[in-house]
């Protein structure tokens, strides 16, 4: 039962504390982690000698507690977005400010027909140098196992693979001023790695199949050039490091192409996007880039599935239709990605989606970033997340 506090209590709510309340029953009571009810108390009550520790002080009559937040609708919260700049003018997101160590929860959805797969996995981006010319030095690090359909590697073929992509982390990527990644600037480090990963995974590993593997991995570190070229097919790298940081001019639009990594021996999808930007911040103050566009490419359907090794019922010269749908959320202050959508589809005789979704793993941000469900595919929650499995 809430009663009126005395005077020195009076800004705040507060429980009556009764015979034979403990610190755990009122607790219990109140549906209250005992530390957050004592740690909330201890932080507003006027008088040292109030302080909750254990238990209750005998003198204490009375428990501050936090005030209910009120819920905004959804109509009141999308009056209160306030503008992200006054005036006509240009606006510039740019990397100024862009110190960040961030974790992201990353998940790549491949739809082929009815059949799904995911691949998951924990990256790291570090904020390391600024030069004089501009350009931005990020250390990208991947943590943690790579899960396929929730699963561990647990072939022959998984498990190098998986042990020999570890060479190649952490990754110090160059970004140009409009936020695009440009080079791979740590190479000598990564050919040592991928040496001293070959002879580890020789201690487990041995034949034929294994040296081809490694033929393609030394092919691809030839040098900086080819190992760059390589990664062009990355989807976190794309996705993350994408020309966002642009000026945007008063429309807040843009038009350009946009390059999507298909598979690694396939030419990039290319699209004809509208990009712009949100010109109010979002109802929990991030600033949203909306990109949406259509297949330009000179590939007809024929091609892209022989190139998907699916089945061709008969040659066409059809050219092949598809969406691009991406949705950027970014720290106001950072301009960099809190949240990211990218949906990509082609449609085929049996149509093809591929979708990446990024998300801070910052549990202290408040955050409310899920897509939309007329763009994109709504996941279920998972009782327990799987970077932490």
């Amino acid at each position: 039962m809430l009663y009126l506090p005395e005077p020195s209590y009076e800004d705040y709510t507060t429980y009556k504390i009764k015979k034979g309340d403990t610190l755990l029953s009122v607790a219990q009571n109140l549906g209250i982690e005992p530390y957050l009810l004592r740690s909330y108390h201890n932080r507003f009550c006027p008088s040292i000698k109030d302080l909750i520790e254990a238990d209750f002080p005998g003198h204490l009559e009375y428990v501050i507690l936090a005030s209910e937040k009120i819920e905004l609708t959804d109509d009141e919260k999308e009056k209160g977005r306030e503008k992200i700049h006054h005036g006509d003018g240009p606006f510039t997101l740019s990397l100024n400010n862009a110190q960040i160590n961030n974790s992201y929860g990353v998940v790549y959805t491949i739809e082929n027909g009815k059949q799904t797969n995911t691949v998951k996995q924990h990256i790291n981006v570090k904020w390391r140098a600024k030069n004089e010319n501009g350009f931005s030095f990020f250390e990208v690090s991947r943590i943690g196992n790579i899960y396929i359909n929730d699963t561990r590697a647990n072939s022959m073929v998984e498990e190098i693979a998986e042990k020999a992509s570890d060479a190649l982390y952490p990754l110090l990527i160059v970004v140009d001023e409009t936020g695009e990644w440009v080079y791979i600037n740590n190479f000598s480090q990564i050919e040592e790695r991928w040496q001293e990963a070959k002879n580890q995974i020789r201690k487990y590993y041995k034949g034929n199949d294994v040296e081809k593997y490694f033929s393609i991995y030394d092919r691809n570190l030839e040098d900086s050039d080819t190992l760059y070229l390589s990664l062009s097919k990355d989807w976190f790298l794309n996705a993350f490091f994408n020309e966002i940081h642009v000026q945007y001019p008063s429309s807040l639009s843009i038009q350009k192409d946009i390059d999507f990594p298909l598979m690694a021996k396939s030419d990039n999808l290319n699209f004809k996007v509208n990009q712009k930007l949100d010109d109010h911040y979002d109802v929990d103050n991030f600033l949203v880039i909306d990109i949406n566009g259509k297949l330009y490419d000179d590939r007809n359907k024929t091609n892209f599935e022989r190139e998907l090794n699916l089945p061709v019922k008969e040659y066409s010269e059809e050219k092949t239709t598809g969406d691009y749908r991406a949705k950027y959320f970014l720290n106001p202050l950072s301009h960099i990605p809190e949240a990211i959508f990218i949906s990509c589809s082609l449609e085929l005789d049996i149509p093809q989606k591929y979708s990446v979704t990024i998300s801070n793993l910052n549990d202290k941000k408040e955050m409310s970033t899920k897509p939309k469900p007329q763009l994109f595919i709504e996941e279920t929650e998972p009782k327990k997340k799987w970077w932490q499995i």
